[in-house]
């Protein structure tokens, strides 16, 4: 199969990538980071050559991006913008796909909004949709990393995993390799709606507890209330169940940033 991930250099795409192209399948990437802007870009001649789309790419971050009411207009333009352009070369090419959606889709922010307009315009075109829940795994930290790479970073300089709020809000966080795995049976399934998502309901004071165990650092709560959507999944996969625990995905981010900070340091001295 030639495979098309747009988004192919995100998190879940990066991770989906290689799981492919070591089951044999010819991957192609188009990703903003590689220089490719959807919202721009003439989509035809690599729509025309895939026989499969997988359609990760989008303007997302964590919740203090997602929430953030300065960026609520750039995310409504970006993603709508993104979803015009893809959805229109889809409905052109008509070529199986897979779009990634979230269960953030009730909250009535420019991130649930986008996501639901593209859930549903994926499902009149026939595409598969996977919903899913607090994705996580290293990322490069910036405005838009999420809230595991940024509790291990600052574990990590500060010996103290620092929370902005009293920790009481829940996720029901899912390793990337866990999603990616997901996301492609679903594609392989029959199925065409399936809800990706950790095992259980964990608050942000249990990561925190966690990252700092592994660390051998403090925790420090804020006072702050986060927000929380507590939405069960409903559509699961057939005999799938996440194979990485949270201590085990945290070790990994854990091990990821400590490499990514020698690495840094390595060329600073340089």
């Amino acid at each position: 199969m030639r495979e098309l991930i747009l988004g192919g250099e995100g998190l879940i795409g990066s991770t989906l990538a290689p799981m492919l192209a070591e089951r044999g399948h010819e991957v192609a990437s188009l990703d903003l980071k590689s220089g490719c802007d959807l919202r721009r870009a003439d989509l035809d001649a690599p729509f025309a050559a895939a026989d499969r789309v997988w359609f990760l790419a989008w303007d997302t971050g964590g919740a203090k991006y997602i929430e953030a009411a300065d960026s609520q207009h750039e995310q409504y333009r970006n993603n709508t913008e993104i979803t015009l352009r893809v959805m229109d070369a889809l409905a052109r090419t008509r070529k199986p796909f897979v779009f990634t959606s979230t269960q953030l889709t009730v909250v009535p922010n420019a991130y649930g909004v986008t996501k639901l307009l593209a859930e549903n315009w994926a499902r009149q075109l026939g595409g598969k949709v996977a919903r899913l829940w607090n994705t996580y795994g290293w990322e490069e930290p910036d405005v838009k990393s999420h809230v595991v790479t940024d509790l291990v970073l600052a574990g990590l300089a500060r010996g103290r995993v620092e929370c902005m709020t009293d920790g009481a809000e829940r996720r029901r966080f899912i390793y990337k390799t866990d999603t990616a795995e997901a996301i492609a049976r679903l594609v392989d399934s029959d199925q065409p709606l399936a809800h990706i998502a950790g095992a259980e309901w964990v608050s942000i004071r249990q990561l925190a507890e966690e990252i700092a165990r592994q660390l051998g650092a403090e925790v420090k709560l804020g006072a702050a209330k986060g927000t929380e959507h507590i939405i069960d999944p409903e559509y699961p996969l057939p005999d799938w169940r996440p194979k990485v625990s949270l201590a085990e995905g945290v070790a990994r981010v854990i091990a990821d940033a400590r490499s990514h900070l020698a690495a840094r340091g390595a060329s600073q001295g340089a």
